[in-house]
């Protein structure tokens, strides 16, 4: 594609893409510390943190990283079909029928270093390959994938292959065969395997939010665990991956000796793509495409490109850095440069979205649906609130807000100059998404004259907050009733189309009153939104009013207070409440006992 790498979007194959010369935002400058050794070991390097946990959103790069890890150590196996190319690296203790391709490594940040660790046996675990259709069947799918595992290695040893602890069956436990191969590995190498699992959660992820008890997955994965702590003697490393933090609380639990670095600020660009990286790596990219399309100059492809698929920071600390979403960033300028439609739908201010594809809206809707999880209202307040004692409730139903932040949806902002942390969407795809896959906003369509957004955004320009409020009901009327539980949920709703519109905003702000839900900027118009859910419309607006929202505003703009209070009421029906006032005028109005005509 227009003499460029090919960017791959679909393939995490670190090998595979290193050999055709693809796209590779070079990431192993952060190996440099997660493999950091003790400098004071006598024989092969001991790894400072030998047992460690990654949780990142779906398509974030983690597959792509424990690729990488897997080359890493072990290079290339007998049966590899790139495992002759090139010329190889001999690594400390590699069988000779194994290699270690220069070419994989050349021009990194980790080619001066690589080979320190020595080579060690790899067990790659992908327990999505676990997943069964009920709980109950988890322990038959992880022994089959395990049985998978070890054909793989008796193969690749050939006659190398010594004292089997036993013969592997299909009715064994899953644990005692993992536990079996480490030691096997280990008798005929004579070297300690390293241990990398991929998507350590999926088997339970599946039935969260569901009616099935999740209890026969959980322990079947707490065994499975316990192994890499009992067997930590054997081992040179782990390193886990996944999507949720939640059920690490479970199943680490029988081996807690890992060391959680998700939200470590050092390990932030770990996965995804840095502003350095997007303008090292993209550039000639960017160029392709404003060649093609001269209404896409440079500056507002990145602009779209950092509004669209920026924003993720993993960490509640303001050091974290703020990362690209890598599959719907290569994705998006894959469909860009190859489909002419796509193409233009982004001159129009489009952009191609991938989100719902590597987002994990399953999980998400079912627990938007269920009718006990409600987003609670310390998500506004800043930071998380304290998680509750890990329990089988917990497992079943974990806390929304956890999961929101684990699955991307959210990501953390503020912290700066002493302000509190907050979460919001990430950046304007994920909003989207939110509105397309969790609300089910089925009329949604952002490049038809008409559409929700459009007429919402011209009623806001124009000061009819009369239509506005119309608009805004019949449109909630059509949507599912199962979404809409709870005042969080009204307020995300909010958000999520004032951010369609393409207006400066800023949800959650904070001032010495608290937070305002959301503040509007429309021209030299301010719109300060405060949301109820079964409360009235003038109640929000009394809010606005006694803890000052907007008064910042008031030199030189025009600032109107709204209140928007989503009912249902047995007798009368759901329907959604406006009420607006001049700020000026209703913050003079402070000391007075009620709003005019409060009910």
């Amino acid at each position: 594609m227009y003499g460029l790498p090919s960017l791959h979007a679909n393939d995490a194959n670190f090998v595979a893409t290193r050999e055709r010369r693809g796209l590779y935002v070079d990431k192993t400058a952060s190996l440099k510390k997660l493999l950091a050794t003790d400098s004071n070991t006598r024989s092969t390097p001991l790894l400072e943190s030998s047992h460690q946990f990654l949780a990142r959103p779906r398509r974030f790069g983690k597959t792509l990283l424990v690729n990488t890890l897997e080359a890493w150590f072990q290079g290339l196996p007998p049966e590899h079909p790139l495992h002759s190319v090139g010329e190889s690296m001999p690594l400390e203790n590699m069988p000779g029928d194994w290699t270690s391709p220069d070419w994989l490594w050349e021009g990194l940040a980790g080619e001066d270093w690589h080979g320190e660790h020595g080579w060690h046996p790899v067990i790659r675990l992908d327990l999505s390959m676990g997943t069964s259709p009920s709980p109950e069947g988890t322990h038959e799918r992880l022994q089959m994938h395990l049985l998978s595992v070890i054909n793989e290695w008796q193969e690749r040893s050939g006659p190398r292959w010594l004292g089997i602890s036993h013969a592997f069956q299909r009715n064994d436990h899953p644990a005692d065969s993992l536990a079996g191969l480490i030691r096997d590995l280990f008798r005929t190498y004579r070297v300690k395997p390293v241990v990398l699992v991929d998507e350590y959660d999926a088997p339970i992820v599946k039935h969260i939010g569901t009616d099935r008890d999740v209890m026969p997955s959980v322990e079947a994965l707490q065994d499975f665990f316990r192994v890499l702590k009992d067997d930590a003697g054997l081992l040179y490393g782990v390193f886990v991956t996944g999507i949720t933090r939640f059920a690490s609380h479970h199943l680490f639990s029988a081996a807690n000796n890992f060391t959680d670095i998700s939200d470590n600020p050092e390990y932030g660009e770990i996965c995804g793509f840095s502003e350095e990286d997007v303008d090292s790596y993209f550039a000639p990219y960017r160029s392709a495409l404003t060649e093609r399309e001269p209404r896409l100059d440079a500056d507002a492809v990145r602009d779209a490109w950092t509004e669209h698929y920026n924003g993720y920071r993993f960490s509640a600390h303001p050091s974290a850095p703020r990362v690209y979403n890598p599959f719907t960033l290569t994705s998006g300028m894959h469909q860009l440069l190859s489909n002419p439609e796509v193409l233009d739908s982004a001159v129009q201010g489009i952009w191609p979205s991938a989100w719902s594809r590597s987002g994990h809206a399953g999980l998400t809707a079912r627990l938007a649906a269920d009718t006990r999880q409600r987003l609670p209202d310390a998500v506004r307040t800043g930071g998380l609130p304290a998680l509750p004692a890990p329990g089988v409730g917990d497992v079943n139903r974990p806390n929304y807000y956890q999961v929101m932040l684990d699955t991307g949806y959210y990501t953390w902002h503020g912290g700066e100059n002493g302000t509190v942390p907050y979460l919001d969407f990430p950046n304007l795809e994920v909003a989207e998404s939110w509105a397309y896959d969790v609300l089910g906003l089925w009329a949604y369509d952002p490049g038809r004259d008409g559409s929700i957004v459009d007429g919402l955004a011209k009623c806001l320009a124009e000061g009819d907050l009369e239509a506005f409020g119309r608009q805004l009901e019949n449109f909630v009327f059509g949507l599912a009733h199962q979404n809409l539980q709870g005042e969080p949920v009204y307020r995300t709703l909010l958000q999520s189309l004032i951010r369609q519109m393409g207006f400066p905003t800023q949800s959650e702000k904070s001032n010495w009153g608290g937070r305002s839900d959301h503040e509007v900027h429309v021209g030299n118009r301010v719109y300060v939104f405060e949301v109820k859910g079964d409360q009235s419309a003038n109640t929000a607006l009394r809010q606005i009013r006694e803890r000052g929202y907007g008064r910042e505003y008031l030199d030189g703009m025009q600032v109107t207070a709204v209140g928007l209070a989503f009912r249902k009421d047995l007798k009368e029906g759901p329907c959604l409440q406006v009420a607006h006032a001049d700020l000026p005028q209703l913050l003079s109005e402070r000391e007075a006992p009620r709003l005019p005509g409060a009910q």
